[in-house]
């Protein structure tokens, strides 16, 4: 069951790795080629799965989970998820250009999912599934600004840049989805699965939605170009966008 468990940790670390190549490649071929490289886009992609690597680097070596009264409580994994699911966020919202408090609220919702995850895995009895569902009414939160909110941003966007946007959130919000369904089923839960059988599919899961992400966002790296000059956070609470035909014309692409 042990090694079981290790192989699939392997796997993911492996999947992880390589999943970390295509951002830091087009960071380095694309930059050559334009005046504008677009650091902070594939930072952000490369991070994503470089710390999901690491993570699992640490499961499958033994590392990174502590025994407690209510189990055994995989720290990595929730750490990995803790800083590897704000990143995704904020790709999002690097392509759909929220406000800052749009996109600050959803990220903070995203970490109390991942706390209410915690601690209702490191917990038993009522507790444990107060704490679950305080993080499932917080998800349903963050769905709803993935919808919605990011998507009214967005479509001040060109239509390759909704393209990709639509892609990657269909991407986050259906497979993000399925996480609650896996520990509902697995030991934190009732019981159904094997602590292998939870690792492989977790495993399957973070690969699709952690490098699957990844991969469709650097096919997609044209729509960079679409987003104009300024690619960072404006002052205030909303994301600037230069017009690339005027120089001092700005667009604020708000959603308060």
């Amino acid at each position: 069951m042990l090694v079981d468990t290790a192989i699939w940790a392997w796997i993911g670390a492996l999947a992880m790795g390589a999943g970390t190549i295509p951002p830091l490649w087009a960071w380095v071929s694309r930059s050559s080629e334009a005046d504008e490289s677009h650091a902070v886009y594939y930072g952000t992609l490369a991070g994503v799965t470089g710390i999901a690597a690491i993570a699992y680097l640490l499961m499958a070596l033994g590392f990174g989970a502590v025994s407690l009264s209510a189990g055994e409580l995989d720290v990595a994994r929730y750490v990995d998820w803790l800083l590897t699911t704000p990143l995704l966020l904020l790709y999002l919202g690097l392509l759909a250009r929220p406000s800052r408090r749009v996109l600050a609220g959803l990220i903070g919702v995203d970490v109390v999912i991942i706390a209410g995850g915690i601690a209702a895995a490191a917990t038993t009895g009522t507790v444990s599934w107060v704490a679950f569902g305080v993080a499932g009414a917080a998800y349903v939160a963050l769905v709803y600004g993935l919808l919605v909110s990011l998507p009214r941003s967005a479509s001040a966007e060109g239509d390759r840049v909704r393209a990709v946007f639509g892609t990657l959130r269909n991407i986050t919000v259906v497979l993000w989805t399925l996480y609650p369904v896996v520990w509902l089923l697995a030991p934190t839960g009732f019981g159904l699965l094997t602590p292998a059988t939870e690792m492989l599919v977790f495993v399957y899961l973070d690969v699709v939605s952690k490098v699957g992400f990844v991969v469709v966002a650097v096919a997609g790296a044209d729509a960079l170009d679409r987003l104009g000059a300024d690619s960072g956070l404006g002052d205030g609470d909303a994301f600037v966008a230069a017009d690339s035909g005027t120089e001092e014309q700005t667009t604020v692409l708000g959603d308060d």
